[in-house]
């Protein structure tokens, strides 16, 4: 009988312990998934210079019409035409004080646009840079984009061209030609001007994911 209550015990407090675990991983796992779905909505309020959260007990702030996306940058670049390098990081990228008749890129005459009406641009990037064998870590940013034109090539691939800032060896490079294009809507390739880069990053774009996309209309 001693045994046998020992053993219930043993049972109990082992179930217990899964339980716990299990409790504890899926409060983990739905914190995550909540913080990545909200977190385009973050930057979307912060790109129109509102608070990431709202105050105790009121309604969080829309964020302005526009289109607002990020993802991850995960990119294999070429050294003296091999692979060489990985890059992981992040992006983000939004086109605001769009008009009602184009809103984001949904439609075609935002192709070839002139200045006058081109929409308000922000692009961002910042990632790790690593050889393959591990040795020469190092960070880069991309930062102050300036918008020049946006051209639809089909319904799922666009190109933003501008300039940027590009940071080497933490010293900013300012007013780098920079072209951004949309594959299918989930790849994003990143083309730096390799002349004023010292080719750094090789003869292939940076690639990464698009993750979030959303359009606020109004």
């Amino acid at each position: 009988m001693f045994i046998n209550l020992k053993s219930l015990t043993r049972s109990v407090l082992l179930g217990l312990n899964v339980l716990l675990v299990l409790t504890i991983t899926t409060t983990v796992y739905n914190s995550q998934f909540l913080s990545n779905n909200n977190s385009i909505m973050v930057y979307a309020q912060q790109s129109m210079g509102m608070p990431p959260m709202s105050g105790m007990g009121m309604e969080p702030q829309q964020p302005g019409p526009g289109q607002y996306a990020g993802g991850t940058i995960s990119s294999i670049q070429n050294e003296n035409g091999a692979p060489a390098w990985i890059l992981s990081g992040q992006w983000k990228g939004a086109l605001t004080n769009t008009d009602e008749s184009s809103q984001g890129l949904s439609t075609s005459n935002l192709s070839n646009d002139n200045n006058g009406n081109l929409p308000t641009a922000n692009f961002e990037a910042e990632f790790d840079m690593v050889m393959l064998n591990g040795s020469a870590l190092h960070k880069h940013s991309i930062y102050n984009f300036t918008l020049a034109d946006i051209m639809k090539i089909d319904d799922k691939n666009y190109q933003v061209n501008g300039t940027a800032t590009v940071t080497m060896h933490d010293t900013p490079i300012n007013n780098v030609p920079l072209s951004v294009k949309t594959l299918n809507n989930n790849v994003l390739s990143i083309w730096v001007d390799p002349t004023k880069v010292n080719n750094h990053y090789g003869n292939t774009p940076i690639f990464g994911l698009i993750q979030q996309d959303i359009v606020i209309k109004k």
